[in-house]
This record gives structure tokens, C-alpha cells and sequence, in this order.
């Protein structure tokens, strides 16, 4: 019996250790590499949803703004402007606007200002991306200090909402 309480004394340790290393603490600033790794589990001044299920009731619920932060290339500044650009695609969630790479954690005034601008003052926010994104938690930080006051935090973003069979659109980014 004491050799159980042992092995059972021993694994709950590393249970708890386990868990510990999955911890991530949030920066006091942006992130500003390795955007896809373990990313914290709150956003100060956010509410956090963590599954596709309550984020479907949310909208049924609340109408809110979603806004997707996965990041996406822009135009070369090296092409002649009568050169072809073809915008990227992305299948996200239906209704959403794009706003690719304000979840960078340095970005130009200009797409500040697109973030600035898109934030609606009459009903909430949900910003997601992707699982494991910094590009979510930065832009959902971005958005409480640039005044949003009912900001969410979807974590498991666009590939939690389509493991769960939820419908996809596709979209192209909206640029400043």
C-alpha cells in the first residue's frame, strides 16, 4: 500500500509540473516573435471564450464584431503598380473582417488606425486567429488600449471553429 501512495505521490508531482510548464504568463507588452506557441490563458481587460460552442452562442446572443488577426503577405512595395497583385484567401468565420497583421506586435500607425477605426463603440469584439497565436492576444491587447471596452478572446480560433463543423467563408484581408 505505501508503494502506491508513492507511485501515486510521484505522478501527481509530475502532473503538477505538467501543468506548470504549460503556464504562460502574459507579457507586459506585445509579443514580437515565435507567434505561434502557448500563449496565456487570459488577456487583462478581456473576456477569454475558449470554445467554438459558446463562441456560437455568443454571436447568436450578442452580435459582435469578429475579427480575424491571422496575418497574410502585402503588396510589394518593389511591384509597379500596373503589375497584377492577387489578394490572399482565408476560410474563416462567417461575418468576419480580416484585419491581417495588427496582431504583429510592432505595426504601423496605419494598420493601428484600421484597428482604431473598425472597433465598434456599440457592441462587443471577438478577436481570434488561430490556436497558439500571439497574433489573437497582441490584438485583443491592442484593441483594450486603444479604448475598446467589450473586447473577447476566441483562443481556439479558426480551426477550433471547423473541428466543431461550423461553417467557413472565405475572405480577403481589409487593408488601411
Amino acid at each position: 500500500m505505501k508503494a502506491l501512495r508513492v507511485k501515486c505521490g510521484i505522478f501527481l508531482y509530475f502532473c503538477v509540473i505538467s501543468i506548470n510548464a504549460e503556464t504562460v504568463p502574459e507579457p507586459a507588452d506585445y509579443r514580437n516573435s515565435q507567434y505561434r506557441a502557448p500563449v496565456p490563458e487570459t488577456l487583462k481587460g478581456a473576456q477569454v471564450i475558449n470554445t467554438p460552442e459558446v463562441l456560437k452562442s455568443f454571436i447568436a446572443q450578442r452580435n459582435p464584431l469578429l475579427i480575424d488577426v491571422y496575418p497574410a503577405p502585402n503588396r510589394p512595395d518593389t511591384l509597379t503598380k500596373d503589375t497584377l497583385w492577387i489578394e490572399p484567401k482565408r476560410d474563416t468565420i462567417p461575418a468576419s473582417l480580416w484585419l491581417a497583421n495588427v496582431g504583429h506586435g510592432i505595426v504601423p500607425d496605419s494598420l493601428i488606425a484600421l484597428l482604431k477605426n473598425s472597433l465598434p463603440a456599440d457592441r462587443p469584439v471577438v478577436i481570434f486567429c488561430e490556436p497558439s497565436c500571439w497574433h489573437s492576444w497582441n490584438a485583443g491587447k491592442r484593441a483594450i488600449e486603444l479604448g475598446a471596452e467589450d473586447v473577447y478572446w476566441y483562443r481556439a480560433g479558426v480551426r477550433g471553429w471547423q473541428d466543431a463543423g461550423y461553417e467557413l467563408e472565405t475572405h480577403t484581408p481589409v487593408r488601411p
